[in-house]
């Protein structure tokens, strides 16, 4: 067997290794919360390594074909950050009387 070829192995296996780190720790932010900001950083992490995986795939093929999927995959994350961050920043409008923004997982009781 050639030397290229193992090291390559040893490479795509270590990086599929962290990868997988990666994805299963941002998993863990997104259940344990507790709020919704720190569920939108797991969620956009988990996009993001998707993406990672979805190009470090094309490298190893050497194919292109899974662009316009990355680019779907990159714009829906920038989206969801700009709505959740939308979401959750107080009004400036003088019609809402200075009422705060609500929490979902913080119930006032």
């Amino acid at each position: 067997m050639n030397a290229g070829l193992v090291v390559m192995g040893v490479g795509i296996a270590l990086v599929l290794t962290l990868l997988g780190a990666t994805l299963a720790l941002a998993v863990f932010r997104i259940v344990r919360g507790p709020t919704i900001l720190d569920r939108m950083i797991g969620s956009d992490l988990v996009l993001t390594t998707v993406l990672v995986v979805i190009a470090a795939a094309m490298v190893i093929r050497r194919d292109l074909t899974a662009i316009p999927v990355l680019v779907v995959i990159a714009a829906t994350s920038v989206f969801a950050t700009v709505a959740v961050a939308r979401a959750v920043t107080p009004s400036s409008d003088p019609s809402d009387e200075g009422t705060d923004v609500t929490i979902p997982e913080r119930s006032e009781s």
